[in-house]
């Protein structure tokens, strides 16, 4: 009103202009629309896909919720259950979802009933019988939802069975098999027949065939491939049966199959049309290749304020050791590390359960796409114990259910195989092209492109290393949709974040260059160990006159490394420091199969049952999240912060300059320095160190089987000389970043204008 009152006064003033008033204008007032006046359909939308949780809450907000909670089923089928489990205080809500077509609650259930994790239950034969067929009905309910993706809950049943009598596993796989006699359907027939193929045994191998047959009467593309591959695969073929077998993969195609799709490829790529001309041959390829889109890694540490990029570095370095150890495929190791990323992307994990979710998600993967897998007691086995039994079956269940059971989708690696192929690589061409998309798989910036380019990047860099007269040739284009010109950002980029930059080095002071290692062998014809050309010859190579800016500075938080594959907090007081935490933590390595002398044949022979020992039958209350205090805290630049760009520490000119010898904060006294050397996976190794004078730490080789692992130990009066960043020599390089040149250029400007001044 004072404001209507003092324009009204100027109005009337003679020595003002004409100011118009509105005569209407009023003070506003609060609108007597409320919440309860919008039509139901929109309540419904707002209250749609929230956490189970919060829909329980919204319950008690007001007798309107209530009832419409209660008397719509749409907004269970979406309520959501993630780090929520089955147990006898929330089953009625679990069900109620699962009645309504809810996908998570139906995985989660059926996965408790199956391991009897979670929920009460004796061990005899009649309780197992009853939970195996209530698994059985839980799994064939989401099997016939029509989810438009390839079956998956044959994963959970497969075999090795127990050999000391009843098995729930062998229950779940009765019950579906009785179902799909009774009521055929082709993503149980197909489920039922992935099994059969596992058990060596001529009958069950005519009986698994029966099974695919049946599925693809009912419109399977996934079991119309598993037929054609027992056709046609590794068979000497003549003219008239390859084309025909063409033919018959180009209708499997047409189905919505994946891996039929990428064998289609293939055989374009060799030259081998099947009756069609090649022009169609090409387009084909090219709108595969073309429909790619990016998987977005690098956004999921943009908002994380728990995770950072070099933390997911370590766990992928990790889970190549780990597939190493176990030989398994590289297509394996490239679809755990991409659910792996589809899970983050998705769900809030702390960095406690990190390491979990990277060994659940190679079981997972073992189980859908090897013969050979990795039981779940030795997934905890291989965390050093870090984490029970029940945890990677509840980590196993959660994956599933988020991903809504699509674990297989096209990688990289794919993509790779398909290119080598069509460009005619040699062998050591192709494995130099496969590290190269190896490399990539570690860096969480390269989810800016799509598959398809990086695979097209790979391999044009790798015949650039290998000197090949034409590193891209017109056929590339015509096939793949990408020009020279397109794929220089992502080749440079990689060049930049996997050769220039090179490998972070762990709290235990070692770089981690699994990936080198494994290409350092002689089956791969050592590719690891081929010269790197700097960036001026790769610039030379590909005509670029001026440098070429890459995407975005990776910039890595200095945050405490040693708490990446630790043991989560179990009881402990949570306002510990982080070195007193883990103290009594003697074993954060991977152990080797000579420091493991409780690893036996029962750990690798398949299951002896379906659960751990009593006194491990109960899972506790520590699964749940930890709570960073204070010193867990990265810094930033802005205030008491220490961030660096790799780029510009390779050459020695930081901005940063020291680290001061005091942040501000009450944790123990800790330096942070950057250790160069020439042992990393790129040549080139740049990463934070940690060191602390509460920390003891043993030299870790990895070529070897042993690995050392760092020993806390609390001193009662810390050392505050150590309080100092600690420097180390730079070892110097041709390999010359960028962005380190144009810092280095800029600084240089500035120093001599000022010398001038």
């Amino acid at each position: 009103m004072r404001v209507l009152k003092s324009l009204g006064q100027l109005q009337k003033s003679p020595e003002n202009a004409f100011i118009p008033v509105h005569s209407h204008v009023r003070p506003r007032t609060r609108s007597s629309v409320t919440m309860w006046h919008l039509p139901e359909e929109i309540c419904l939308h707002l209250l749609k896909h929230l956490h189970i949780k919060d829909l329980l809450n919204m319950k008690i907000v007001h007798p309107y919720f209530n009832d419409l909670i209660n008397d719509n089923n749409c907004l269970w089928a979406s309520v959501k259950f993630h780090n929520c489990w089955p147990s006898p205080a929330n089953l009625h809500h679990f069900q109620r979802a699962a009645n309504a077509g809810n996908v998570e609650s139906l995985v989660k259930l059926g996965v408790a009933y199956l391991y009897h994790e979670g929920l009460p239950c004796d061990t005899d034969y009649q309780n197992i019988t009853v939970n195996g067929t209530k698994a059985a009905q839980l799994f064939s309910e989401i099997e016939t939802m029509n989810l438009k993706i390839e079956p998956f809950t044959w994963l959970f049943i497969r075999p090795p069975w127990s050999p000391s009598g009843a098995c729930c596993k062998e229950q779940v796989f009765t019950c579906m098999k009785k179902s799909v006699d009774s009521n055929p359907d082709k993503q149980l027939a197909l489920c039922v027949a992935k099994t059969l193929q596992l058990m060596e045994n001529e009958e069950r191998q005519s009986e698994s065939k029966h099974y695919l047959e049946l599925s693809v009467r009912l419109g399977s593309g996934s079991a119309a491939y598993l037929l054609w591959q027992q056709k046609f695969s590794n068979k000497c073929l003549d003219t008239a049966t390859e084309l025909t077998s063409i033919r018959e993969l180009r209708d499997v195609t047409s189905m919505g199959c994946l891996d039929a799709s990428l064998t289609l490829c293939d055989f374009y790529s060799r030259g081998i049309y099947g009756g069609i001309h090649r022009s169609q041959a090409a387009s084909y390829m090219k709108e595969t290749f073309q429909s790619s889109i990016p998987s977005g890694t690098h956004k999921i540490f943009k908002s994380s304020t728990n995770l950072s990029q070099a933390m997911r570095y370590i766990l992928v370095d990790w889970l190549v050791e780990v597939a190493g150890m176990k030989s398994f495929s590289n297509q394996t190791l490239h679809t755990a590390v991409s659910v792996v990323d589809r899970f983050l992307a998705t769900q809030n994990v702390p960095r406690a359960k990190l390491q979990l979710l990277g060994v659940a998600a190679m079981v997972v993967c073992s189980r859908f796409l090897g013969k050979d897998v990795i039981t779940v007691r030795e997934a905890a086995w291989l965390t050093d114990n870090t984490y029970k039994y029940e945890d990677v079956v509840r980590m196993m269940g959660e994956i599933t259910a988020s991903l809504k059971g699509n674990i297989r989708i096209a990688t990289n690696l794919d993509y790779v195989k398909v290119v080598n192929v069509l460009a005619g690589m040699d062998a050591k061409a192709s494995c130099l092209a496969e590290y190269i998309c190896e490399l990539c798989v570690l860096q969480s910036e390269m989810g800016q492109y799509s598959p398809t380019e990086i695979a097209c990047s790979s391999v044009l860099l790798a015949r650039l290393l290998l000197k090949s007269e034409e590193p891209w040739p017109s056929q590339m284009e015509e096939f793949t949709g990408f020009p020279l010109e397109d794929l220089s950002r992502c080749a440079f980029h990689i060049h930049e974040k996997c050769f220039l930059e090179g490998s972070v080095i762990d709290h235990r002071e070692i770089t981690l260059q699994a990936v080198k290692q494994k290409y350092g062998e002689e089956k791969f014809f050592q590719v690891s160990s081929i010269e790197i050309m700097n960036y001026e010859e790769l610039c030379s190579m590909l005509g670029v006159t001026d440098f070429y800016l890459n995407g975005f500075d990776l910039k890595l938080r200095f945050r405490n490394y040693d708490e990446l594959i630790v043991s989560p907090c179990r009881g402990k007081s949570k306002g510990r420091r982080t070195a007193q935490r883990f103290s009594e933590r003697e074993n954060a390595a991977t152990p080797s199969f000579e420091k493991g002398p409780f690893f036996n044949d029962s750990m690798t022979s398949g299951y002896e049952g379906d659960q751990e020992d009593d006194e491990d039958s109960m899972f506790d209350d520590s699964f749940s999240p930890i709570k960073s205090d204070s010193s867990d805290l990265a810094f930033d630049s802005d205030g008491d912060t220490y961030s660096a760009c790799l780029s510009s520490y390779i050459q020695g000119n930081s901005s940063y300059g020291t680290i001061p010898d005091s942040f501000g904060v009450s944790s123990p006294p800790c330096g942070t320095n950057l250790y160069c050397g020439n042992s990393s996976s790129s040549g080139v190794s740049c990463s934070p160190v940690t060191s602390s004078p509460y920390s003891k730490k043993a030299k870790c080789n990895f070529n070897g089987k042993i690995s050392d692992i760092p020993i806390f130990s609390e001193l009662n009066t810390p050392n505050t000389s150590d309080n100092k960043r600690r420097k180390s020599a730079r070892t110097a390089t041709k390999m010359t970043s960028p962005n380190a040149l144009k810092r280095k250029k800029r600084s240089s400007t500035v120093t001599s204008k000022s010398l001038c001044d």
